[in-house]
């Protein structure tokens, strides 16, 4: 009796390590955008809305494309589109490497998918209140064929 009652608490420690240390997860934010029938279309906008209440703390910004090995580029470039609570809005062309000059994927391949991030330089919001991120096609093609989804991650640079 005794000995089952030590595994009992000792379950119930793991348990509870291993629920704590899962909720450590540092996004502030982390939503995807996902591409109807994996085409990225001219029309197409990623569009995430993040509600911010820190003007102190740097935050990290990583976006990642998730293209399949299909994919017929070595990049692709997009444009950023935010717009901080004030109104006041910026536009960048980003370029995102996907494959190196000999074909080799960057990103990491699982199966038939590949993800590749970029990391943007980390930097405190200053301002509190809705930012806005709009993510759009920059090339000179309609529909950019074998595009997954796009997401944009937040998180808090401790």
């Amino acid at each position: 009796m005794r000995k089952s009652r030590k595994i009992t608490c000792l379950s119930l420690v793991l348990v509870s390590m291993l629920a704590l240390t899962s909720c450590g997860d540092q996004a502030y934010f982390d939503e995807a955008y996902s591409f109807e029938n994996n085409s990225w279309s001219e029309t197409d906008t990623a569009h995430f809305e993040i509600e911010v209440d820190d003007t102190i703390q740097p935050f990290n910004f990583i976006m990642t494309l998730r293209t399949s090995t299909q994919y017929q580029f070595s990049n692709i470039w997009v444009y950023v589109i935010s717009e901080a609570p004030d109104g006041t809005k910026s536009k960048v062309a980003q370029r995102i490497p996907l494959a190196r000059p000999d074909g080799s994927w960057i990103g990491r391949v699982s199966g038939t998918i590949v993800e590749s991030r970029l990391k943007f330089d980390s930097k405190p919001f200053p301002m509190k209140g809705k930012y806005t991120f709009d993510i759009v096609n920059a090339t000179q093609q309609e529909n950019i064929e074998e595009v997954l989804d796009i997401s944009l991650r937040v998180e808090k640079n401790n």
